[in-house]
């Protein structure tokens, strides 16, 4: 059990920061052709574009809600024991740990005419989310000896993780000079899935109905527990590039899903959009495995008394014959049956009010309220941000301040409260030198000095090729 505690521990300890899927800094951006990706109804003023291989849409992203290296390592005079005692003491079995990474691999779009506009490409993602299992953490590092009649769930117990490629097409249609609405298709090719997810049960200690008062009983009550997997075998043995290419070109689980977005332009200053993101699923058929228990279980007549390790005890020697007796009980059955999974839904919605002169470089013209809006120089406005986890929706609220300084530079600023951080500052620079379309953002910016304090860290980076109207 030692072990269990100090795996379960390291695994927030060595994910801290990790990452999320929110992209605030460049969503409602016109300026970067990423902007699409979050949101296929938005604005889009060019010709056509297109991305560097590999170096158009690099995205890293992350936070822990529950704690930084900071908190672990701090100079208080604790020990590292009274930390992880702290640790486990604080943290409830909603905080998560969240990873995403995205690279784009291809990135196109042009325009079939003054009203419709044609996005295509292919990206890689990993996205993965674990809750902390604060039950199971008590009761590895604490034992049960106080803990009678509780039960510890197996709910507690709950992660996923996903690697795929994505492509995608996609239509953005400017209805006129109000609306611009856009659709996207998805083809999910999953490379490697795991999950444990909607667990159930308890397990128990409590007095034996006995005469003595040194025998415990052990309850396993209704226990339902699973883990399941696809794509696992790709990944024995001696892996090759040729085998990471083949499982991401349609090698995998194929599933579909679509984007969906708008944008309503109010007069020349007001602004209000937003998107739901990834409505799909993929079907699990190959090389897939699911590992399941499930049962009920009662052992009477041993006193099975967890050590409570911070306090140095090793496991008692009779604890092996409750493991033995436990798996005779629950066998653990592994299915081959296939399963389909949804992907996690986003949503984001924002409003924003434009001011100040027309932006540098600007060529639109609202033409006594007939043309396109301006695009103006300063803009402010609220973004709000959701994400669909197993156990709970993740939000996110963003202030956002936008500065067109000069005809090929362009500035935005965001203050983002969440689960992770009510103190996230976050900034983006876009550039055109000539047709080359360069981005660079980063956030949690106020951590950057100690990044040990940081329950969160970003970096997103691009490289496009614009080509603007004739």
């Amino acid at each position: 059990m030692r072990y269990v505690t100090l795996f379960l521990v390291s695994c927030y300890m060595l994910m801290d920061p990790a990452f999320g899927q929110n992209k605030q800094l460049i969503y409602g951006l016109d300026e970067v052709p990423q902007n699409l990706m979050l949101n296929p109804g938005g604005v889009v003023e060019g010709r056509a574009f297109f991305g560097v291989p590999l170096l158009s849409g690099i995205h890293v992203n992350g936070g822990s809600s529950g704690f930084s290296l900071f908190d672990l390592a701090a100079s208080d005079g604790k020990l590292p024991a009274e930390r992880i005692s702290g640790l486990i003491r604080d943290l409830s079995e909603k905080d998560f740990i969240t990873m995403t990474q995205q690279l784009e691999i291809i990135s196109v779009g042009w325009r079939k005419n003054d009203k419709t506009f044609y996005t295509a490409g292919i990206y890689q993602e990993f996205d993965f989310i674990t809750y902390f299992p604060k039950d199971w953490a008590t009761l590895a590092w604490y034992g049960n000896a106080d803990y009678l009649n509780y039960p510890f769930k197996f709910d507690h117990i709950s992660a996923r993780a996903d690697l795929l490629s994505v492509f995608h097409f996609g239509i953005n249609k400017k209805i006129d000079r109000k609306w611009t609405v856009g659709g996207r298709l998805k083809l999910y090719n999953s490379i490697l899935a795991g999950s444990s997810l909607n667990n159930r049960g308890s397990f128990t200690t409590r007095l034996s109905d006995g005469d003595s008062q040194n025998i415990y009983a052990q309850d396993l009550n209704k226990a339902n527990v699973s883990i399941q997997t696809s794509g696992l075998s790709r990944f024995e043995g001696n892996v090759t590039s040729s085998d990471l290419l083949s499982a991401g070109l349609f090698g995998g689980d194929l599933g579909l899903g679509i984007d969906v977005g708008a944008t309503y332009q109010y007069d020349d200053a007001w602004r209000f959009s937003g998107s739901i993101l990834d409505i799909g699923a993929i079907v699990h058929a190959s090389d897939v495995k699911t590992y399941q228990a499930s049962g009920d279980y009662i052992l009477e007549g041993i006193e099975l008394d967890f050590p409570a390790l911070s306090q140095g005890q090793n496991a008692p020697p009779y604890y092996a014959i409750f493991e033995n007796e436990i798996e005779a009980a629950v066998p653990i059955d592994t299915l081959y049956s296939a399963y389909t999974q949804w992907r996690p839904v986003k949503m984001n919605l924002a409003a924003s009010y434009g001011f100040g002169p027309t932006a540098p470089g600007s060529v639109a013209c609202n033409c006594s309220g007939k043309g396109d809006a301006y695009q103006l120089e300063s803009e402010v406005g609220v973004q709000f941000y959701a994400i669909k986890r197993p156990k709970a929706i993740q939000t996110a609220l963003s202030l956002f301040y936008v500065r067109r300084l000069l005809r090929n530079l362009t500035l935005k600023s965001t203050w983002t409260m969440d689960a992770l951080s009510w103190t996230n500052l976050g900034l983006v620079a876009v550039s055109d030198l000539g047709p080359i379309n360069v981005y660079l953002a980063a956030d949690h910016l106020l951590t950057y000095s100690n990044l040990a304090k940081a329950r969160g860290a970003s970096i997103q980076f691009g490289i496009n090729v614009k080509l603007e109207r004739r």
